[in-house]
């Protein structure tokens, strides 16, 4: 009778202490400190705010609004049609990105969302013809100036026109390089800073990814 009652006593402290052990692992899993994972991104973490109510037009002359990102994951740039380099290069590496998400993952719920902070030149017909140049995912957006203003302070994006001296008329827009990464419930997940690689987006993409699987 003792020995069963023994037996019976390891039992229960080899179960307890593997339910402990499930409990923690899960625990640690949740709570894995996300930030050290991160290449490139800057995850924010009780930061996360909801990105700012926006009702902007997208390339096809559509009024885009927070509704067609819900459920998906979208990459943000901000830019113009008439850079000479920055624009087209973060274009180019997002555009490999979610398309190699999508070959060596099967991941097809992301996409980048180009704002265009020159409404004056990039009209929805010049948007079509500049993104078509990348990723089928990437979709052109942009507003009027006064609500566009608007929408770029509440993201902290900055966008200064530098005239050009030779040729009166001729403009440059210097702006912010950054990217941005909303999550599915449209919450400022990360924020990536230059210089961009599609090694740093992927790798940062999918911890960020399956970490809010987990803890959402």
């Amino acid at each position: 009778m003792k020995s069963t009652k023994k037996y019976i006593l390891i039992f229960v402290v080899l179960a307890c202490a593997l339910v402990f052990g499930i409990y923690s692992y899960q625990f640690k899993t949740r709570h894995a400190p996300i930030s050290s994972l991160m290449q490139q991104a800057t995850y924010l973490h009780d930061q996360q705010v909801a990105i700012p109510s926006f009702t902007l037009t997208d390339h096809n002359q559509k009024p885009f609004t927070v509704d067609d990102i819900r459920s998906k994951w979208t990459f943000w740039f901000f830019g113009f049609t008439n850079c000479p380099d920055i624009c087209p290069i973060t274009l180019g590496t997002l555009s490999a990105t979610v398309d190699q998400l999508q070959q060596e993952h099967g991941i097809d719920d992301v996409y980048i969302i180009f704002v265009s902070v020159d409404p004056d030149r990039d009209q929805p017909e010049q948007l079509k013809s500049y993104v078509s140049a990348f990723s089928s995912r990437v979709i052109g957006v942009t507003a009027d100036q006064h609500n566009l203003n608007a929408f770029m302070k509440n993201m902290g994006v900055v966008a200064v026109k530098q005239e050009n001296e030779i040729s009166p008329g001729d403009y440059l827009i210097n702006h912010s390089s950054s990217v941005f990464l909303i999550a599915p419930d449209t919450g400022i997940n990360a924020i990536f800073g230059s210089p961009h690689t599609v090694a740093n987006f992927k790798q940062d993409y999918l911890a960020l990814r399956n970490y809010y699987a987990v803890n959402e």
